[in-house]
């Protein structure tokens, strides 16, 4: 029997409650992510442990404390690989709790239909490609997890001031999505 990777699931529950939009209060929201957040304009706001705050824009414009910081065209383009990063994890985290929903849902609804039936055979197939789907859209979370890892570096690199907003942790992304 096929049995969906519940980490995968739980990491995308995680992320969607963090990747809300606006800031709100994720202080329930699992590592990093209580520190990633896309407001409602679309930029990037990045919390760092002592609660300092970063917004990064779509066109590369950093702001820390809403102070405006230099960059170079090649640290620009960093910003935008990071901003880009951060908004395909959340578009990909939201689709991935939503068929993870979907799925659990449809679930609940095979089994009722195979026990009424008296086939519960029938329960995991009804469920098994669906539940595919979802490790599938997990999985592209944790390329997404990994890929904004490592902008994060590139960007605390080039520019130090970004350093403490650098959170996603390296366990983050080796433990993300396993069975």
């Amino acid at each position: 029997m096929y049995r969906p990777r519940l980490p995968g699931l739980a990491l995308a529950t995680a992320l969607l409650a963090a990747c809300g939009h606006g800031g709100g209060d994720h202080s329930g929201a699992m590592s990093a992510f209580r520190h990633l957040t896309i407001a409602d304009s679309g930029d990037v706001m990045v919390h760092a442990r002592n609660g300092s705050k970063a917004r990064i824009t779509a066109t590369g414009d950093l702001y820390i404390e809403g102070k405006s910081i230099t960059t170079t065209a090649a640290e620009r383009e960093l910003l935008q690989d990071y901003h880009s990063g951060a908004v395909a994890l959340r578009r990909d985290a939201i689709a991935t709790g939503k068929a993870g929903m979907d799925t659990g849902i449809h679930a609940l609804g095979a089994v009722a239909k195979g026990l009424a039936s008296g086939n519960p055979d029938s329960i995991d197939s009804e469920v098994n490609s669906r539940a595919k789907k979802v490790d599938a859209l997990a999985d592209a979370v944790c390329q997404d997890l990994a890929r904004l890892y490592a902008d994060q570096g590139k960007v605390a690199a080039a520019i130090p001031a970004f350093h403490p907003y650098a959170t996603i942790e390296p366990r983050e992304v080796s433990e993300c999505g396993g069975d």
